[in-house]
């Protein structure tokens, strides 16, 4: 019998332990001055953090050639489904060399992600009935008319054969510590209320503007319809509850690390993903790897090849919403396609690292 054994329904991602150590620490600091024990705690913190994740990459690179419980995790549970590049990559750090030579205009400036329109940090008001509504990640600023924003959505009648897109895609973000093993992981405090615990483990000044993304990203993860993973394992028990099945596969776009130009693309191909609701998740802002995924609500999913300027073919994945009707009136998206709330579909590419996962069956019973 495997050793890995999943819990239908069980949300185990949602079980975070606090370390002894952190408890150690938290009684230290309602002492009365104290701010020595304090500085002192933080530092031994902050080194011993350092220091497991140095022996963590050193035993990577010792043993690169096996597989880490992560992987081996995945190939039980997941056997037909290849670990997507993004995620071995997350897995393996210590290989990453991301470059970010395609991340800046014409005029040398720093491109702004047309990514972060799209899902979390998608943000979601409620109502007392329970009732949600999608809302953008913020009013629009003065650097939102950059010519990337307009790459980020596109109508579902342009994925055809022939046709044009003008897409880009920035470079995956470099992670130095990557996914964690999940009992590191869940040794580390993960919620808003142990946010305390958290900053001081990881040696983070709690003024920072650090601690103010890791606030931002927990009280995002306390959302009743969003779930966040710490290690691979969280990650595919969720995706299995939140769709009620262990068949399942993800569905990513396959991209250079690099990143690939502002420019129009070609469609070579497209292909329907069985389906008509997905779970998409996408990689927080965080010290450490976490995702944030939430389910797509009636969608289709497709994966679709396109070449660029360059004459390299790439597969990616593209997600149009087919229902909008909850989504806030000034989202972006409505004024870029000039649509409307429970208008046409509004569509968008994955970017390198984020992933929709898939029903088997749906595809087996199509």
């Amino acid at each position: 019998m495997s050793q890995y054994m999943i819990m239908p329904g069980r949300a185990s991602f949602y079980k975070y332990h606090r370390h002894p150590a952190i408890a150690q620490h938290t009684r230290a600091f309602h002492l009365p001055c104290c701010a020595l024990i304090i500085s002192m705690a933080r530092l031994l913190a902050a080194l011993l953090l350092t220091t497991a994740a140095a022996l963590l990459v050193v035993g990577q690179r010792n043993d690169a050639a096996a597989p880490s419980e992560a992987e081996e995790f995945w190939r039980t549970v997941l056997p037909n489904s290849p670990l997507p590049d993004a995620i071995l990559m997350l897995l393996h750090p210590e290989t990453n060399s991301v470059k970010n030579a395609n991340d800046a205009d014409a005029q040398g400036r720093s491109r702004k992600n047309p990514f972060s329109y799209i899902g979390p940090p998608i943000r979601f008001t409620y109502g007392r009935d329970g009732s949600h509504k999608h809302l953008s990640p913020g009013p629009p600023s003065s650097d939102d008319d950059d010519d990337t924003i307009g790459a980020a959505f596109f109508h579902e009648e342009a994925l055809q054969v022939g046709e044009n897109l003008t897409l880009y895609f920035p470079p995956a973000i470099a992670k130095p510590l990557g996914l964690l093993p999940r009992h590191v992981a869940d040794s580390i405090p993960f919620s808003v209320s142990s946010l305390p615990d958290a900053l001081a483990l990881l040696g983070i000044a709690a003024d920072s503007a650090h601690a103010a993304n890791m606030q931002q990203a927990l009280e995002m993860c306390e959302s009743p319809t969003v779930f966040c993973a710490t290690s691979l394992e969280a990650l595919v028990e969720a995706a299995m509850a939140s769709l009620g099945t262990r068949d399942l596969r993800p569905v990513t776009s396959t991209l250079p690390h690099s990143g690939m130009p502002l420019q129009q693309y070609s469609i070579r191909a497209v292909r329907r993903v069985d389906g008509s609701s997905f779970v998409a998740c996408h990689d927080q802002d965080y010290p450490y790897t976490i995702f944030v995924c939430h389910s797509t609500g009636p969608s289709r999913a497709y994966m679709v090849d396109v070449v660029g300027g360059d004459m390299a073919i790439v597969a990616v994945a593209a997600v149009c919403h087919t229902d909008t009707s909850q989504w806030d009136p000034e989202h972006i998206a409505f004024k870029l396609l000039g649509t409307k709330p429970g208008g046409a579909p509004a569509c968008h590419i994955l970017p390198h690292g984020h992933m929709v996962w898939a029903n088997n069956a749906a595809r087996s019973s199509a």
